[in-house]
């Protein structure tokens, strides 16, 4: 199901594709965020970090319980626009030597 298809015709299936999408980018930054702390090496860069993994986690335990308030099973639906960020955070990343300038 994309965005603005055909399969998208009623507000509920916009909400549950917008409800999707978010889900898929918060599994995303879930996967992300433990590799950016990994790199940091400024303590109060790193500590907000593994912070922001905590918010992450229920955020995405709360999606789970609006997914079983509409009778839906948790699914995620691919977000292009937070695969954009991280490749890109990834890219820049990966060309900055300084781990100083990195942080």
């Amino acid at each position: 199901m994309g965005l603005f298809t055909k399969d998208i015709v009623t507000f509920e299936d916009l909400f549950l594709h917008q409800l999707q999408d978010v889900y898929y980018a918060e599994h995303q930054i879930l996967k992300a965020l433990p590799k950016m702390a990994e790199k940091a090496t400024n303590g109060s860069l790193k500590t907000g970090f593994e912070t922001h993994l905590r918010e992450t986690e229920g955020q995405v335990q709360r999606l789970e319980q609006v997914f079983d308030l509409i009778g839906e099973q948790p699914k995620g639906a691919t977000c292009p626009a937070i695969e954009g960020i991280i490749k890109e955070a990834n890219e820049v990343a990966g060309d900055i030597a300084d781990k100083a300038v990195l942080d």
